[in-house]
């Protein structure tokens, strides 16, 4: 006879620590990504500076704080398209990888524009910092896949 053993938390004590932990966990991992995006954002002024101005510190603060809704915004529109373009694709791996690699650099393409537009200080004479975000995130999506699927196996 078997017994299953089961995992989830019990008693009211075991549930809060749960939470706790699960809400711990979502802090570190949007704190992280987060700071990359600063870097992001900053690189991106440094390296266009007359594509984007921003007025201080306060403006950086703005665009972390407006990252998720941006994002949120820019799944609604994409993902809808890219599920209906998959269903008429053929069932080549091949055509939904690239389907798939196009709609995610529409995706970060439209939440670079929707926060040079929307976020206060930030000055944009120009999309250009939002097509090389995009570009360089989908350059550089292989290799955290390929980092990520090294680190499971581990």
């Amino acid at each position: 006879m078997v017994h299953e053993v089961d995992e989830r938390p019990s008693t009211p004590s075991e549930k809060r620590l749960a939470r706790a932990v699960v809400g711990g966990l979502i802090l570190i991992v949007t704190a992280l990504v987060g700071l990359l995006f600063l870097l992001v954002l900053l690189i991106t002024v440094a390296v266009f500076p007359q594509a984007v101005e921003l007025d201080g510190l306060t403006s950086l603060l703005w665009a972390l704080l407006l990252l998720a809704p941006c994002s949120v915004i820019a799944t609604a529109i994409t993902v809808p398209v890219r599920r209906l373009v998959r269903a008429r694709l053929a069932p080549s791996a091949t055509m939904v990888r690239i389907s798939d690699a196009a709609f995610a650099w529409l995706s970060a393409f439209l939440v670079g524009v929707m926060l040079l537009d929307w976020t206060p200080g930030v000055h944009a004479h120009s999309i250009l910092p939002a097509v090389a975000v995009a570009t360089v995130g989908l350059v550089i999506d292989p290799v955290v896949k390929r980092w990520g699927k090294d680190r499971t196996k581990e």
